[in-house]
Parts: structure tokens; sequence; C-alpha cells
């Protein structure tokens, strides 16, 4: 298995940094499955907590971690080795067009915290519920 590596990183406006992490692999021939992680570490703390949560740090924390990763994956199968930077590059420039409206937004960690602790509290809540039954 290949390793993955660091392909870039990039700070946002929102204090976040952005990395890109190449997962790609050979496949068969020259043929490669290329695999661009985009991944976005976003710390546990005041600055990151939405409002409403403000105070629940110790318990967010045991319930997610001391920091979230936000990760989307990006795949292309069968991608020439000869095209296989261009095509990183090119999946690399479709992700930073959008991170400026989505990922470098203000509000984006907290609203990814508010996500990931509302779906640990169902999914918590749903695990009761079924040892009850």
């Amino acid at each position: 298995m290949t390793p993955e590596k660091l392909f870039s990183r990039y700070p946002l406006d929102n204090g976040l940094i952005l990395e890109f992490w190449d997962l790609s692999r050979p496949m068969a021939g020259d043929r490669w499955l290329v695999v661009l992680e985009a991944r976005l570490a976003i710390p546990l703390g005041a600055a990151t907590l939405p409002p409403d949560l403000l105070g629940r740090e110790a318990e967010i924390s045991r319930a997610l971690g001391p920091e979230i990763v936000f990760s989307q994956r990006h795949e292309r199968i069968f991608i020439a080795a000869g095209e296989y930077p261009a095509t990183l590059k090119e999946i690399e420039a479709r992700l930073l067009a959008l991170a400026p409206s989505y990922l470098a937004h203000p509000e984006f960690a907290r609203r990814f915290i508010r996500k990931r602790f509302t779906e640990f509290q169902e999914k918590e809540r749903w695990q009761r519920q079924q040892t009850q039954q």
C-alpha cells in the first residue's frame, strides 16, 4: 500500500488550515487510482464552539476528542501514470474554488462542531433505547 503524503496546505480566513493529502495508488499496469483528501482540523475551544455550547467544552471533548477533523475524499479511477500529477492539481483546484465560501466561512467550525455533537447525542440516545428493549 502506498503511504499517504501531504500534498499541500492552505491557511483559511477563519484561522483554520486546509490540508490536501495524496492517497493515490497504482492499480494495474500504468493506471492509477488518484485520491485526494481534503482535511480541516478544528480544535475544540471557546473560539470554535457555538455560543449555545459554551461551558460544555469538557463534555464535548469527551464525546468527540480534542479536535474534530472535517474530511472530504475525491477519487478518479484508471488514470494514466503520466496524467496523475495533473489530475491531483485539477482536483485540488476544484476544491480550492469552494473553500472560501464554505470551509473558510467564519461560522464553519461552530456549525460543524454542533452537527457532530448532535450526531453523537442522537447515536447515544438510540443506543440507550436499544439496550432498554
